[in-house]
């Protein structure tokens, strides 16, 4: 049922008239900046990147690791750069633009290999949205939100499970709940364990061997976090 909010006349904060929340007609929005960023980010182009921002373009971004700013088209570019530019596989899973009132919306997902900064990884998936403001054909301001890279585990067959074992470490008994639950699934299927003990790398993968299953992947996440990926074959 809707609710409705009630304001008493001559009350505080009674409006004196009505007021249209509505953008007044013939309200438009350039989209070309924008559209051709994202089209430009998904052909991994970074000229024409540069192209469509004003060289004094504000750029702000929330990360996994913390907020980012840059305040120059080329440290953008450098910056996205770094991202995109290294991968040996990159692929678009998404890539679109629309308008949101005065701002423009772009949102893309990229699946790559390998993560830009841990040469040996396996395949990522990064999804990013970046609201735009433009003025003279240019983008002046981004905001952006990004998800990480997120490791996909290669997994040939199986169902894949997902244990995030939060701040536990070894001493507090994960080694001990990683091996009930790679008990408790299917052989065939995978198990990535989610830790934040940096230990971990060195105590998980050795005693997966040593129960004969096969690690497939250890992945450092953008959170500071690791995923340990490992196949039940026994």
């Amino acid at each position: 049922m809707q609710s409705k909010l009630a304001v008493l006349p001559g009350g505080p904060g009674a409006p004196t008239g009505e007021v249209d929340a509505r953008p007044p007609h013939g309200f438009t929005v350039d989209e070309t900046p924008s559209a051709a960023l994202v089209e430009a980010l998904a052909r991994r182009d970074f000229e024409a990147v540069e192209a469509t921002l004003s060289p004094a373009v504000r750029f702000r971004a929330l990360l996994p690791s913390g907020a980012l700013e840059c305040q120059s088209s080329g440290a953008v570019v450098e910056r996205l750069t770094a991202w995109f530019g290294a991968a040996e596989q990159f692929e678009v899973q998404e890539a679109t633009s629309q308008p949101v009132a005065d701002r423009m919306r772009g949102q893309y997902r990229f699946r790559l290999r390998p993560h830009p900064f841990v040469p040996e990884s396996g395949w990522q998936v990064i999804e990013q949205q970046l609201f735009c403001e433009m003025a003279d054909g240019k983008i002046v301001a981004v905001d952006l939100l990004c998800s990480g890279f997120r490791p996909e585990p290669e997994v040939e067959s199986g169902m894949l499970h997902t244990f995030d074992a939060g701040t536990m470490g070894c001493a507090d008994g994960l080694s001990g709940e990683f091996s009930r639950r790679i008990k408790s699934i299917a052989v065939g299927d995978v198990l990535t364990v989610v830790a934040r003990d940096p230990a971990a790398k060195e105590d998980l993968p050795p005693l997966a061997r040593m129960m004969g299953q096969r690690v497939l992947s250890v992945d450092h996440n953008d959170d500071g976090s690791l995923s340990i990926t490992v196949e039940r074959v026994k």
